[in-house]
């Protein structure tokens, strides 16, 4: 079973009538849906096998990679494009894709989730389209009865105005009759949620005649919201010009996404409570224990009490690292921060406790004021968590290096240290629930640190070189 899979979401997955598959961040298939088995005309076995041999899986593969790496340098999660498919039987398939980077618990990419979707059809009709545009006019009559046999929705409009509607269309919108549609305004039956969508769309055609393709939210006449994705051209009919409206309900796709998408999040939260159980579960164990031997034992033994006492302390440090995240970590905005003050300000409270480690804070920024927008204990708390894991990780004492640098779109504080440093394995498994370097630690530390430079819009980077010393790096957006 492959991470974040849970039995709803595997049946999911199975039983979606689009093609889908989950990809390797190399741009290898691991998981494919038997729709998408179909659709490419290659068995699940053959499609996750392995780099597929047949060129056009490869290109195809290789555009997803492509696609959703350009997708994560602009921060964006999910991306999209067509791609003209080379089918074994010899025809050509046209596909939409879509792309989802799916993330682990400490938010790195870690597969991506793809939809293919068949547009042949689709294609087919606007390239009909397109073919009968100049003589539109002398073949109205057998065109509108392609539109009628449709089974894709289609209305023709002008300058907004509803003026042919095909069956499929009254279906689709809950009529009973043309004249119910005939007549309106196409803003009645978009969504006035997507109102400003359809302002942009006729705009972008003023400026440039380009309208495109779109995903709209319409209301029926009946007060049903459905979910519709579709494209538009322009065409001359009735003797002026005309927008053609194709049109095709995703509702159920979107709902099915939305399952998948809640399936995770109970399987993440199903993963954090096992690892809550286990860690708790092994202290209470030891304590059980003791309590026994000390019902037992003729008198009382000191040890006993110490260890009771130290598994207890661990359970009180698991339960107070939950509390903190589970509190909301949306920042609440309390307007610019110097972050210098704060870093001055943490600096004299660290020092005493580095000092009886034998290990010296050393500042190597300028003493000016750099400015962040955020809240100010949530980000003492990550440079006090950071500088805390500096100071562990150096039992031989040694020199922690603070560094602000800053420019007009970021701000980066580095902190650096001399200790015994991670693996590339370690760095990879940093801000998981109950992951960490230390004999005592929780990981839940790390991973509320990571949470809150998230949520003030910041990333962090971290460099490390076994018995070197580790480097962490905040970027935070500059004021």
């Amino acid at each position: 079973m492959l991470p974040y899979s849970t039995p709803n979401h595997d049946f999911a997955f199975e039983q979606s009538v689009i093609g889908m598959a989950i990809v390797s961040l190399d741009g290898t298939m691991l998981k494919v849906n038997s729709a998408l088995s179909d659709l490419l005309g290659y068995s699940q076995q053959e499609l996750t096998a392995g780099a597929p041999q047949e060129e056009s899986i490869r290109k195809l593969l290789h555009q997803v990679v492509q696609n959703a790496r350009t997708a994560q340098d602009h921060q964006q999660s999910v991306t999209y494009f067509e791609y003209t498919y080379h089918h074994p039987s010899d025809r050509e398939v046209y596909l939409s894709v879509h792309t989802r980077v799916e993330h682990d618990m400490e938010q790195c990419p870690q597969t991506y989730l793809v939809q293919f979707e068949d547009r042949t059809l689709l294609r087919h009709v606007m390239k009909q389209l397109e073919l009968n545009e100049q003589k539109l006019h002398e073949e109205e009559n057998s065109y509108l009865q392609l539109l009628e046999g449709l089974p894709l929705s289609v209305l023709i409009t002008k300058k907004g105005i509803i003026h042919y509607v095909n069956p499929a269309t009254l279906r689709l919108v809950n009529a009973a009759h043309p004249r119910d549609v005939l007549g309106i305004s196409t803003d009645v039956i978009v969504d006035v949620s997507y109102h400003n969508e359809l302002s942009k769309r006729r705009a972008r055609y003023v400026e440039s005649g380009e309208i495109g393709s779109v995903n709209y939210l319409i209301r029926c006449l009946d007060g049903q919201k459905k979910m519709v994705t579709g494209f538009t051209l322009v065409i001359n009919y009735e003797g002026e010009k005309a927008a053609v409206n194709i049109f095709k309900d995703i509702t159920e796709q979107r709902m099915e996404e939305d399952r998948v998408m809640q399936s995770e999040k109970l399987t993440t939260a199903g993963q954090l409570a096992a690892g809550i159980a286990h860690e708790i579960r092994n202290p209470l164990t030891s304590i059980n224990g003791f309590v026994k031997l000390l019902r037992s034992a003729e008198r009382s033994n000191e040890l006993y009490f110490e260890i009771i006492e130290s598994e207890l302390k661990r359970i009180e440090l698991i339960v107070n690292e939950l509390l903190v995240l589970s509190k909301p970590q949306g920042v609440h905005v309390s307007g610019p921060i110097d972050v210098f003050a704060i870093m001055e300000q943490i600096i004299t409270l660290m020092k005493v406790q580095a000092a009886l480690k034998n290990i010296e804070i050393i500042p190597h920024y300028p003493m000016v004021p750099v400015f962040v927008q955020g809240e100010v204990n949530q980000l003492k708390q990550v440079f006090i968590n950071l500088l805390k894991n500096a100071m562990e990780a150096m039992n031989q004492g040694g020199t922690i290096t603070l560094d602000i640098l800053h420019n007009a779109q970021e701000v980066q504080i580095i902190v650096q240290d001399e200790g015994v440093g991670m693996t590339q394995e370690q760095i990879q498994s940093l801000g998981q629930p109950f992951v960490t370097t230390k004999d005592t630690g929780t990981g839940l530390g790390m991973m509320i640190t990571k949470n809150i430079i998230h949520n003030h819009g910041g990333t962090m980077n971290v460099e490390s070189i076994p018995d070197h010393g580790t480097t962490f790096t905040i970027h935070l957006p500059a004021l």
